[in-house]
């Protein structure tokens, strides 16, 4: 028998889960969130178990993708990964193709890494989209474990906010459509993290979001910003907005100055969608937010971030006041502190958003990545118990069963949910989802 909240029984769990992936990945995964329930509350304790969990369910809505019927954007990538033998590396980089519907030197990381995976997969457009599935869904979650563990958060805060992105179907459908932005949200926010946890900038990673997608840009100039670290008084909130606010209302200018002949792919194609004030193309008609989707999204993170800023205020007052000061409360103060960078981006990024209503491409694009802020943000709502346990258990059953209840009603068609949670591991790897894979 096994002892679930042993963590030095990793390897027994470790097998288990991975011998019923063959037999049924739902139950996998379900198992290793049970693992991870039982786990040992020290991060210290259950960290394996913790990780095993993170990437039981990556795996398992990464499978859950590559049932998706091609169509869209992704047709176009599809295509272009399957001439890949025949346009060559450096034509791949920087030669103007139709397949993308421009140039591919806009997004140079992004051509390297579906080359690279070309060659990796033997040509397998199932495994390709596999890849980069979990490879859009790591990254946030270990950006969420690794902020929620300095933090000293509880282990159940961790687990709601893996559960909820997962399970946030806005955001699914648009993870193998938008796939490059996706891809770039996901390394530009564990950069945040890894900036807020270990008091230096990942260069590589920075670099590489921007490159994957251009948009990434913003929040990675944000994440450059020494002040957001710490508390920010008045005098720097008005100091900040005074720079973003300008760029914001003179964007067509700003992005013909810093794009417009600079003989850099990526920086000009970034630069002419920010200075855009209409839709791009053809294809990016129907490209806007509705006031409804934003207001589901900003809303829930709105009133949560502002009750993380009370809560630090109130804390940072009595560890101020030496008559009222509590130790235990001045203890963690430090720790709480790593959220206020999260919460300071969020809302200039609502701010940004907001602001481009004239210019709908621009807030369509920006406005998903704050489906980035949701793991971080979402289980922080309640400190205490028992509210908190309450609120995770309630925020995570709510998105699993409309997960499940409103599933293929977006639009693009997935397999069944029946089979999505009795069949075998083989069912995905065979199954006939759209022609495209079978090539």
């Amino acid at each position: 028998m096994i002892d679930l909240k042993d963590n030095s029984n990793i390897n027994g769990q470790i097998i288990t889960v991975a011998l019923l992936f063959v037999v049924n990945p739902f139950v996998a995964m379900l198992t290793s969130l049970v693992f991870a329930l039982l786990a040992n509350k020290d991060y210290q304790q259950s960290d394996r178990t913790l990780l095993l969990f993170i990437y039981s369910v990556t795996i398992w809505i990464s499978l859950v993708n590559i049932t998706k019927a091609i169509s869209g954007d992704q047709g176009r990538y599809t295509r272009l990964f399957l001439s890949i033998h025949e346009i060559g590396f450096f034509n791949m980089l920087f030669e103007s193709l139709g397949y993308t519907g421009g140039t591919t030197s806009k997004d140079p990381v992004f051509s390297i890494i579906t080359w690279i995976l070309y060659w990796l997969t033997g040509g397998s457009v199932r495994l390709y989209y596999f890849i980069l599935s979990f490879g859009i869904y790591l990254p946030h979650f270990l950006a969420t474990h690794k902020l929620f563990k300095a933090m000293e958060a509880p282990k159940g805060a961790f687990i709601c906010g893996v559960l909820v992105l997962t399970f946030f179907s806005q955001y699914f459908v648009m993870t193998l459509q938008l796939i490059r932005q996706m891809l770039a949200a996901g390394l530009v926010i564990y950069a945040l993290v890894y900036r807020i946890v270990e008091k230096k900038n990942n260069w590589w990673l920075l670099a590489s979001a921007v490159l994957i997608h251009t948009s990434a840009i913003y929040i990675a100039i944000l994440s450059l910003i020494p002040w957001f670290y710490s508390w920010m008084n008045f005098k720097r909130v008005m100091t900040v907005l005074a720079i973003i606010v300008p760029v914001i209302v003179f964007n067509s200018f700003v992005a013909n100055f810093i794009g417009m002949g600079s003989g850099i792919s990526a920086l000009e194609y970034g630069a002419s969608r920010f200075g855009q004030t209409g839709l791009a193309d053809e294809a990016s008609k129907g490209a806007s937010m509705s006031f409804g989707i934003m207001i589901m999204v900003f809303g829930p993170l709105t009133i949560i971030s502002v009750a993380i800023l009370k809560r630090y205020k109130k804390s940072l007052s009595i560890c101020n006041d030496q008559e009222e000061k509590n130790e235990e409360i001045c203890k963690t103060e430090s720790e709480n502190s790593k959220i206020l960078p999260v919460v300071y981006i969020f809302f200039l990024l609502m701010l940004f958003v907001l602001s481009f209503t004239k210019s709908p491409l621009v807030q369509y694009r920006f406005f998903y990545y704050s489906y980035s802020f949701i793991p971080l943000l979402i289980p922080l709502l309640f400190k205490k118990e028992p509210w908190e346990s309450i609120y995770w258990t309630s925020a995570s059953l709510f998105f699993i069963i409309r997960f499940f209840v409103s599933h293929n009603s977006s639009g693009w068609r997935y397999a069944d949910v029946f089979s999505l949670c009795t069949e075998t591991l083989y069912y995905y790897w065979t199954g006939n989802f759209h022609w495209m894979y079978l090539l």
